[in-house]
């Protein structure tokens, strides 16, 4: 995919050593999987365009980079979230931080439904089926 972040988005939210270890189940901490990676930035990306498609915005979403930024950092807390909640099977990942990474999650899911309830708008290429109303998220 790589429609909206790449490895250094998350990084940038998270920080270098977190996702790295988060993304490296084999519990040595060496170096970052970047297969996982890859996996949490689809899942992340997907997740972004099943909430936006068959509404107002045409996915994936395409916009200008004021815009862009808040989508890329929906997305990158996106795939953090799913770095740290499937590392935390494997490892300690303590609950202080998950707990922080799911409010994090939260938060964005609630952002998110600001723009696809009409509340809000995005400045971003609009799909050609739009729709008429406001949708119940």
């Amino acid at each position: 995919m790589g429609n909206y972040i790449t490895k250094s988005d998350i990084e940038s939210e998270f920080g270098v050593a977190n996702v790295a270890k988060w993304s490296n189940l084999d519990n040595d901490d060496a170096q970052a999987n970047e297969a996982r990676i890859t996996e949490s930035i689809n899942y992340a990306e997907q997740s972004l365009d099943d909430r936006f498609r068959f509404g107002r915005y045409a996915v994936p979403i395409v916009a200008n980079v004021s815009t862009l930024y808040v989508v890329k950092r929906w997305a990158a807390v996106l795939a953090g979230h799913w770095l740290a909640t499937r590392r935390a099977v494997y490892a300690n990942v303590s609950a202080n931080v998950l707990s922080g990474i799911n409010d994090l999650r939260e938060s964005v899911f609630e952002e998110i439904a600001i723009y696809t309830s009409g509340q809000a708008r995005l400045n971003a290429q609009l799909s050609e089926t739009q729709p008429d109303a406001p949708q119940v998220v």
